[in-house]
């Protein structure tokens, strides 16, 4: 089991990292394409799941409303070329696919309420959770073909802040959490996490995002292209701030993503969302800290770039 965990971890490991470099070095492109896969998992274990204690998801429409998501994102931010138009065609595409969802089984023989409930709840979670990490990738200049050159400093932070933030958090919290013990955070939910953990696993998110403003440092002070990384503004001091609160609050939703996961799988009565990945569980296991993390991000970044 703990050699299953070793290789799985280390081919994790080498995916993150081929997707980082691919993304920031080549094409956003290879970042959406990671995400999509992660959302076709993560949707097919949430739906199996949520099944176990209440109606059962369409699955059908659940992957028709991936698929049609990530080309209404795709199709408004190429045509609009805005930092926001993707996640605008995304959010049209999800209402419509609500609308879908209701109106297929309102006229069914079929399906009862309850499918149209955890249907549109699979929609939620975790495929419109993942497309606001999916819009990290499109902070893009204003007008300019999406690309490296056309990034904003939030684009590749975001995308680096995305694997190290909340990968370091659950280390953080493993370690720190399995040294000290002590009283429970939320034994209800999940009874292997520790108070001493949840505050490791803040430790955690700060020295991730301390990583990734030394790297940011060096790149701007020896004029290297270190991942495309830029100072977050026009000065050091705020910079760091920002850095240090993104770490902070992202290391909060981490956790919290990783609870209401286990919310979830405490209902259904399981112990992994799947053994697609041997000693880690299912995608979804892997992933959800990371989608709350990236709706942190996102809005984070949203809103700096309407006050700057």
């Amino acid at each position: 089991m703990k050699k299953d965990r070793v290789i799985t971890g280390t081919f994790i490991s080498i995916v993150y990292i081929a997707v980082f470099l691919l993304s920031m070095y080549i094409h956003p492109i290879f970042f959406d394409v990671f995400i999509f896969a992660v959302a076709v998992c993560a949707t097919y274990e949430m739906c199996k799941a949520v099944g176990n204690f209440t109606s059962e998801p369409i699955f059908v429409i659940n992957l028709i409303a991936v698929v049609l998501g990530f080309a209404g994102f795709w199709f408004a931010q190429y045509f609009f070329k805005t930092s926001a138009s993707g996640m605008t065609g995304y959010f049209i595409t999800l209402v419509v696919m609500i609308l879908v969802t209701v109106l297929t089984t309102a006229f069914s023989k079929v399906y009862v309420k309850g499918n149209a409930v955890s249907t549109i709840f699979v929609m939620l979670y975790p495929n419109a959770l993942l497309m606001f990490a999916m819009g990290i990738n499109y902070f893009m200049s204003a007008g300019m073909e999406v690309g490296i050159i056309s990034s904003l400093p939030f684009r590749n932070a975001g995308i680096a802040l995305m694997f190290l933030v909340p990968a370091l958090t659950d280390v953080f919290a493993y370690q720190i959490g399995s040294a000290i013990k002590g009283k429970k955070l939320c034994p209800t939910i999940s009874p292997n996490k520790t108070i001493s953990g949840a505050v490791g696993g803040l430790l955690g998110g700060v020295f991730g995002a301390g990583l990734v403003a030394l790297l940011t440092y060096i790149a701007t002070e020896f004029n290297v292209n270190l991942f495309g990384l830029a100072m977050l503004t026009e000065n050091w001091a705020t910079t760091i701030v920002n850095f240090v609160m993104l770490g902070l609050f992202g290391s909060v939703f981490d956790q919290i993503g990783d609870l209401a996961a286990s919310f979830v799988k405490r209902r259904s009565g399981i112990k992994d969302y799947s053994n697609l990945l041997p000693g880690h569980g299912g995608i979804m296991d892997r992933v959800d800290g990371f989608m709350f993390c990236g709706v942190f991000f996102y809005m984070y970044f949203a809103i700096a770039l309407l006050i700057l």
